[in-house]
């Protein structure tokens, strides 16, 4: 790749830290990460998430907006429809603590993939792309985190 192209390509990158399994030390980065949003300290926020693995059920693909209050998740609302989401299995939607951890167990369990961008400031991660084994066809976990808005 050029050196303009790579140039035209920083402002993209900008607000973002990207790691993969196969980076010298992701627990270290994680680590790091979850430190930044801990120290932040931020109980009350909602967020944009959106599953995308290829195999989940319908339901679960929607785009969503996560309302979080005191860590506890407080209400989910379908974006598509404007509906609240009232009834859901537990851990269907998360909260960033929860992320953290799903992150956490990858690593812990020597996933194959684990490709994952953090929020530069706060740290809370903003894509996660995790393959737990190169064995199975489509067992990957994906998920996007956008609009993060701390709530007063």
């Amino acid at each position: 790749m050029g050196k303009k192209a790579l140039l035209a390509l920083l402002p993209f990158l900008a607000g973002c830290v990207i790691f993969t399994s196969d980076s010298q030390d992701v627990q270290t980065e994680i680590d790091e990460h979850r430190s930044l949003w801990d120290v932040a300290a931020i109980t009350d926020y909602s967020i944009r998430f959106q599953n995308l693995c290829f195999n989940c059920l319908p339901e679960f693909l929607i785009p969503v907006r996560i309302t979080v209050r005191d860590d506890t998740i407080d209400t989910v609302t379908d974006l598509d429809s404007g509906d609240p989401i009232t009834e859901f299995a537990v851990g269907v939607f998360p909260t960033i603590d929860v992320l953290f951890d799903f992150i956490q167990n990858a690593i812990d369990n020597a996933a194959s993939q684990i490709d994952i961008r953090y929020d530069a400031v706060l740290g809370y991660p903003t894509d996660i792309d995790i393959d737990p084994s190169r064995s199975f066809f489509n067992d990957d976990s994906r998920f996007e985190i956008r609009e993060f808005q701390e709530l007063n």
